[in-house]
C-alpha cells in the first residue's frame, strides 16, 4: 500500500513548478521584507508627534528621521521590484512547464478520451485554467503575504506601544473574519457553475464563429442562435447570483473594517483623560490604530482569486489523471491485422460492435461498407487503438496492440479522416507534420498527392499560410494536402475514413491517382460511401448488425450478400439517373 500522502492544492501547484517554484518563494520573502519596511512611516510619524507633544522636537531629530524614512522606503520599493520580477519569472515559467505537462499528457492519451471532452472543456482548461494559475503567483501571492503580514505586524508593534489599545484595535478582526469564511464558503459553492458556464461559452463561441457561413446564409442574428444565447444569458444568471449570494456580506465586511474609530477614540480619550497614555499614543491609535485592519480589505478579492487558481489546479489535474497508453513492445514487423471475438460498447451498456472476427492479410486492400451507425468508423477507431475493446482483442502482427507502444503504434498507422484538418501554418509545416523533412521531400510527397502544380501557384507557395489562405482552398484541395502528409508518413498501415466523401467533382480524378500512390505496399483500409472504390479493393466487409457478416471480393459479395447487392443496384442506378435541363439538353 503506498502511503504516500497525494499533493493537493498549492503543494500540487508547486510541484508543477519545479525548480521555478524557487522564484516563487523568493518573491514572498521579499514581499514579507516589504511589509516589515511598511511600518517604519508610521513609526516616524509616532516618534515626531510624542517628540512634537513632549516639547523635544527639534531639527537634528526631524532629519534624523527623515533619513530613516527615505532609507526603509527605498528598501522598500527595491524589495517590491525584485519581488515582483522574480515572481514573474517564476510564474510564466510555472505555466510554460505546466502547458507542456498537459500538452504532452494529451498526445498520450486515447483519442476516445479526447472525443469525449468538448473543445470548450479542453480550451478551458489549456488557457483559462492555466491563466489563472499566471494571475494568482505572479500577482496574488505576493500581494497576500504583503496584505496579510502588514497588519499582523503592525498589530504587534503597537501591542509593545499600548497592550489595552491594541487588543481593542483587533475587535473588529474577529467579525471580519467570521464575514470572510462565510463569503468564501457562499463563493466556493458557484465553482462548479462557474466551470460549466466557462466551458459551455468557450464551445459555444468557437461554433459560432465556426458556423458563421450557415448563420448569415439563413439571416440569423446573435440572439437566433440559440445556443450562443443561452451560454451568455447563463453567465449573466450565474454572476447575478453569485452577486446576490456574496453582495450583501462585502458591505458588512467593508463596513466592519473601518468600524475600529468606535472602539479606540473613546477608550483613547479617556486613557489621555486620566493621564495614562501620552498624547503622542492617543493620536497613534486614533489615526493609525483604527485604520491599519483596512490594509486588509484586499483579502476578499485575493480569497476569490485564490479559489480561482486552486479550481483551476484541480481541472488541469483532473485532466492529467485521465489514464494515458503507457509501456509496450516495439511496433511488429509484420503488418497483417487480426480482430478476434471483439465488442464494444462507449457507454459500457449498449454495444456498438459484438463478436467481431476478421482477418486483413499484409497488403491488402479492404474496404468496409454498412448504413450509418453499424459501426464503420468505431472498427477503424478500434483498430489504431483511439478506444480499447471491450471484449476479445486486436493484434498486428500477431501482437496485441494492447502490447504496442502507443507512439509507435501511431507512428505506422495513417489516418485520413472525411473532414481534412489543416493547421494555420504553412502549407510546408502541414504536409511535414511530425516530421524532419526537407521541401524536397515534401514536394515529392507533394506530387504524389496531385497538389504541387496547385502550391506552386500560389503566391508564397509551401510557405503559404494556411490561416490567411486556406479559408479558398476546396474541398479536394485540403484532402490533397492531407493525402500528401500521409504519403511523406509513409506508415505501412492506411486508413481511410471517406477521404473522398466530399471531393467536388473537378478533383475526384486527382483525389483517386493521390489515393492509389499512398496505398502502393500498404496495408490498406478504406470506409467506403461511394461504392466505386469497392472495385479497387481486393476484399469487402459488410458491417451490418453490429458484426462483420460477410467479407469477399466484390464479385462474390454481390452474390451473396443482399445488403451489398442492394446498395450496389442503387448506387449504378444513381449514376445512370438523367436529367433534363433548361433547352431540353440531357445531363447524366
Amino acid at each position: 500500500m503506498n502511503n504516500k500522502k497525494e499533493k493537493k492544492g498549492f503543494g500540487l501547484l508547486m510541484g508543477w513548478a519545479g525548480k521555478n517554484r524557487y522564484y516563487i518563494y523568493a518573491s514572498v520573502f521579499l514581499a514579507l521584507l516589504s511589509s516589515l519596511c511598511s511600518i517604519v512611516p508610521y513609526y516616524v510619524f509616532y516618534r515626531l508627534i510624542d517628540a512634537a507633544a513632549s516639547g523635544s522636537l527639534d531639527v537634528s531629530y526631524g532629519v534624523h528621521l527623515a533619513w530613516i524614512l527615505i532609507l526603509f522606503t527605498a528598501i522598500r520599493v527595491t524589495c517590491n521590484a525584485f519581488a515582483s520580477l522574480s515572481s514573474h519569472r517564476g510564474a510564466y515559467n510555472t505555466l510554460y512547464s505546466v502547458r507542456c505537462m498537459v500538452t504532452e499528457h494529451m498526445a498520450k492519451m486515447p483519442m476516445g478520451a479526447l472525443n469525449e471532452r468538448s473543445l470548450g472543456e479542453i480550451k478551458c482548461v489549456m488557457n483559462e485554467s492555466v491563466e489563472k494559475l499566471e494571475l494568482f503567483l505572479a500577482h496574488n501571492l505576493p500581494e497576500l503575504i504583503l496584505y496579510l503580514s502588514g497588519p499582523i505586524i503592525m498589530f504587534f508593534w503597537l501591542f509593545t506601544v499600548h497592550h489595552g489599545l491594541a487588543l481593542l484595535s483587533i475587535i473588529p478582526l474577529v467579525l471580519v473574519v467570521i464575514v470572510m469564511v462565510i463569503m468564501f464558503m457562499r463563493f466556493f459553492k458557484f465553482m462548479d457553475r462557474i466551470n460549466t458556464s466557462a466551458s459551455d461559452l468557450s464551445g459555444t463561441v468557437s461554433e459560432y464563429v465556426n458556423g458563421m457561413r450557415l448563420i448569415k446564409a439563413y439571416n440569423m442574428s446573435v440572439r437566433s442562435f440559440r445556443k450562443y444565447s443561452d451560454a451568455i444569458e447563463g453567465q449573466f444568471s450565474m454572476w447575478s447570483d453569485i452577486s446576490k449570494a456574496t453582495g450583501p456580506l462585502y458591505a458588512s465586511y467593508v463596513i466592519l473594517l473601518e468600524c475600529g474609530i468606535l472602539f479606540l477614540v473613546p477608550a483613547g480619550g479617556w486613557m489621555f483623560v486620566h493621564g495614562h497614555i501620552t498624547a503622542g499614543v492617543l493620536l497613534l491609535f486614533a489615526f493609525i490604530g483604527t485604520q491599519y485592519l483596512t490594509d486588509i480589505r484586499p483579502l476578499q478579492e485575493l480569497s476569490n482569486n485564490l479559489s480561482f487558481a486552486l479550481n483551476g489546479v484541480n481541472q488541469v489535474k483532473e485532466l492529467i489523471d485521465t489514464p494515458v497508453f503507457e509501456g509496450g513492445i516495439s511496433f511488429p514487423k509484420e503488418h497483417n491485422i487480426s480482430i478476434e471475438n471483439v465488442s464494444f460498447s462507449y457507454d459500457g451498456k449498449n454495444n456498438v460492435l459484438e463478436n467481431v472476427n476478421l482477418e486483413i492479410k499484409e497488403g491488402e486492400q479492404v474496404a468496409f461498407v454498412g448504413a450509418s451507425g453499424e459501426g464503420k468508423t468505431t472498427l477503424i477507431q478500434l483498430i489504431a487503438r483511439f478506444y480499447d475493446v471491450s471484449e476479445g482483442q486486436i493484434k498486428i502482427g500477431g501482437v496485441n496492440v494492447k502490447d504496442i507502444q502507443y507512439e509507435e503504434l501511431l507512428n505506422n498507422i495513417s489516418v485520413i479522416f472525411q473532414n481534412a484538418f489543416l493547421t494555420r501554418g504553412t502549407i510546408f509545416e502541414n504536409i511535414a507534420m511530425g516530421k524532419e523533412a526537407a521541401l524536397e521531400d515534401v514536394r515529392k510527397a507533394a506530387k504524389a498527392a496531385q497538389i504541387d502544380d496547385f502550391i506552386m501557384s500560389l503566391p508564397d507557395k509551401y510557405e503559404t499560410k494556411v490561416g490567411n489562405f486556406g479559408g479558398r482552398f476546396s474541398g479536394g484541395q485540403k484532402q490533397r494536402i492531407c493525402i500528401a502528409r500521409a504519403i511523406l508518413k509513409n506508415a505501412p498501415i492506411l486508413i481511410l475514413d471517406e477521404a473522398t466523401s466530399a471531393a467536388d467533382p473537378e478533383n475526384q480524378v486527382e483525389i483517386d491517382k493521390a489515393i492509389a500512390n499512398l496505398c502502393k505496399g500498404k496495408t490498406v483500409i478504406i470506409v467506403a460511401h461511394r461504392l466505386g472504390i469497392t472495385t479497387l479493393c481486393n476484399r469487402v466487409a459488410v458491417v451490418e448488425k453490429n458484426t462483420v457478416t460477410d467479407i469477399l471480393p466484390h464479385k462474390e459479395l454481390i452474390e451473396k450478400n443482399d445488403y451489398f447487392r442492394t446498395s450496389w443496384e442503387n448506387y449504378i442506378a444513381a449514376r445512370n439517373i438523367r436529367y433534363i435541363v433548361k433547352g431540353g439538353t440531357t445531363c447524366e
